[in-house]
C-alpha cells in the first residue's frame, strides 16, 4: 500500500504505511523464517524493479535525479531476506520524498532518517546481487548528502557509482541500468568531471 501512496504523492501516508508494514512484518518474521529457507544467490529485488519497468524521475521538475519508485513485491513472497530490505527502501523513499514538502528542520530530519534507512537496506546485500537496487540506494543517498550540503560524501557516492557504471556498461546487465541512468545528471551537477573509460 505504501507504493500506492508514493505514486499518488501522498508522502505522509506512505511513511505511516511503510512503518506499519515493517512493524507487522517484524511481528510475523520469526514464524516466516521457520517455515521457509532463504533464497540465497537471488537477484529477486532487481527482478521486481525490472518487472515494474518504470522510467526515471522527471529531472525537469527537480535538480537531482532520485530513483523515486517504490518496489512492489509479489503477494506470495515470504523470504525475510527479500521483504526486509524492500520495506526499508520504501520507507526511506517515503521520507526522502516527503522532505521536499517540509520546513527546514523537518526537511533535514526526514533526509537524515531516509539516509539511515537506505544504509540499513544496503548493508546486508550480497555484493554480486541486486545491482539495480543497490545502485538506486547509493544514488539516493548521494542526493541526500548533496541536499544537506555534505559535498564530500555526495562526491564519494557519485564517484563510486561512476566506477560501478563503467564496469556494468560492458556486461549483459548494463541494459537494466537504464532504470537509474538519470544519475549522470547528479554526477555532472556535483562538479565531478567524467572521463571515458580507458
Amino acid at each position: 500500500q505504501a507504493v500506492s501512496f508514493l505514486e499518488s504523492k501522498s508522502f505522509e501516508e506512505a511513511i505511516l504505511s511503510s512503518c506499519a508494514a515493517m512493524e507487522v512484518f517484524q511481528q510475523s518474521r520469526h514464524m516466516a523464517e521457520q517455515l521457509l529457507s532463504h533464497h540465497e544467490g537471488n537477484d529477486f529485488i532487481d527482478q521486481c524493479i525490472i518487472g515494474q519497468d518504470k522510467s526515471s524521475s522527471d529531472q525537469t521538475i527537480m535538480d537531482e535525479f532520485i530513483y523515486e519508485h517504490g518496489i512492489v513485491l509479489p503477494m506470495n513472497t515470504m523470504d525475510a531476506t527479500l521483504i526486509t530490505p524492500v520495506l526499508i527502501f520504501n520507507c526511506a523513499l517515503s521520507y526522502q520524498l516527503a522532505a521536499r514538502h517540509c520546513d527546514d528542520d523537518t526537511h533535514r530530519a526526514f533526509l537524515d532518517k531516509a539516509a539511515s534507512l537506505y544504509q540499513i537496506a544496503y548493508k546486508d546485500q550480497d555484493q554480486e546481487l541486486n545491482t539495480i537496487f543497490k545502485f538506486a540506494i547509493l544514488n539516493n543517498i548521494g542526493v541526500i548528502h548533496k541536499m544537506l550540503d555534505r559535498s564530500e560524501a555526495a562526491k564519494a557516492c557519485f564517484d563510486y557509482l561512476v566506477s560501478w557504471m563503467m564496469i556494468y556498461i560492458h556486461t549483459d546487465n548494463s541494459k537494466y541500468l537504464r532504470l537509474v541512468q538519470g544519475f549522470w545528471g547528479n554526477v555532472l551537477g556535483n562538479g565531478r568531471e567524467t572521463a571515458p573509460a580507458a
